[in-house]
């Protein structure tokens, strides 16, 4: 009887995903010190939602445009992969900072 073949999650990740997540678990954190600066105000609310769409927009161009510079103009970005990683990666690290 042949075992089956152990498949491996590391051919599924790239280097832009495992950079947005490394990014998003960043801007969780930071975010999580703008909320607790302002003591959990509409302020520090404001200011941290303003930090996470602009971060976040700003991730995406970034590895949008290395992506257009690399590949072929007719392969489309995977722009919702990246994003839905970057905010995975910030709510992880927003859930879980309070036991750092």
């Amino acid at each position: 009887m042949s075992k089956p073949s152990a498949r491996s999650v590391v051919p599924y990740l790239s280097n832009k995903m495992l950079a947005c997540a490394l990014v998003g678990g960043l801007m969780g954190q930071m975010v999580m010190g703008i909320s607790a600066h302002h003591n959990g105000s509409i302020v520090g609310l404001t200011l941290a939602l303003v930090f996470v769409l602009s971060g976040g927009a700003s991730v995406a161009l970034f590895l949008n445009h290395r992506h257009v510079e690399r590949r072929p103009r007719t392969e489309p970005a995977p722009i919702q992969q990246w994003l839905l990683t970057l905010g995975a990666a910030m709510m992880v690290s927003i859930w879980y900072g309070r036991f750092l």
